[in-house]
């Protein structure tokens, strides 16, 4: 895979201000503010232009995030509303927004790329959507249509790079195709986890076992999470009722919390998980050795 330049400028010099960030050689424009910025964006040229928003919140009784996807042919207007008068939600902190650095892309655009970061927020069940509808894409032409496709790839790989993963699902296909992969696994007293690392992820798969019991000295982060698994029936107890099974692939941030998953108790993940004998630890030593060695 060919690398790709992706730029990110801090507007007012502070993390948490306004930030544009762009991809190189692509015309979409991302621009991410507090509220608390709203005046100051609308005074910005891509305030002027048609482009579609993500307002983010936080549900202080479930801590769940928020979202609102909406769009606009003037996205100012859209976003003004949605901070003042009777019509104004409450809940958003945070807004992104997406437009062109040209003129080019059109109303009806803006609404399939709305429908389908809908779309994307829904299946990643990660989120509380605050929309009253749900959007329908329209009708585009097969050219447009590709081109939207494009710009939504790199609306997820913008927000993925600065660690914005409100667009993507932790649980994994099984029609996914296995390729000859590194296949770890982690066994504790009987149950039996199988993993492989998949775009950074470490993805626990379908038919692993784990082990019924939160160890006593769990936290509740870990407890919390099994629970979750539960919850969304990705987990779900075997026939014997002796462990838990993994109904579907699933992916975890970190090894430890895979690790974790099966174990229900704190467990270095880079250490337990083996492929052929190695851990996470070893291999990556290895391979770090072989790069020096060339």
């Amino acid at each position: 895979m060919s690398g790709k330049l992706i730029r990110l400028f801090l507007v007012d010099g502070t993390p948490n201000g306004i930030r544009t960030v762009e991809l190189s050689n692509m015309t979409i424009f991302t621009t991410i503010f507090p509220r608390t910025k709203l005046k100051d964006f609308i005074l910005r040229k891509e305030s002027n232009k048609p482009g579609c928003y993500i307002l983010i919140g936080e549900d202080e009784k479930t801590g769940l995030t928020k979202l609102y996807i909406g769009e606009g042919e003037v996205v100012k207007d859209r976003l003004r509303q949605h901070a003042t008068g009777a019509s104004q939600k409450e809940f958003w902190n945070e807004a992104i927004v997406f437009t062109s650095k040209d003129d080019y892309i059109t109303k009806t655009q803006i609404q399939y790329l709305e429908a389908k970061l809908y779309e994307l927020a829904e299946e990643a069940e990660e989120v509380q959507l605050e929309n009253n509808k749900k959007p329908t894409p329209p009708e585009l032409s097969e050219v447009d249509t590709a081109e939207m496709k494009q710009f939504l790839d790199v609306i997820k790989l913008i927000l993925s790079s600065i660690g914005i993963t409100i667009l993507e699902t932790k649980k994994q296909s099984i029609q996914q195709e296995e390729k000859q992969e590194e296949i770890f696994t982690f066994t504790i007293k009987g149950a039996r986890g199988r993993m492989k690392i998949e775009d950074d992820r470490y993805v626990v798969l379908k038919g692993s076992t784990a082990i019924i019991e939160d160890r006593p000295s769990a936290s509740q982060p870990i407890r919390k999470m099994r629970r979750k698994l539960l919850e969304e029936k990705v987990t779900e107890l075997n026939e014997d009722q002796s462990f838990y099974v993994f109904k579907e692939n699933y992916a975890f941030n970190s090894p430890s919390y895979a690790a974790a998953a099966i174990s229900g108790g704190e467990e270095n993940g880079r250490a337990v998980w083996k492929y052929k004998g190695k851990s996470i630890n070893e291999i990556e030593a290895e391979e770090i050795q072989t790069k020096e060695d060339e």
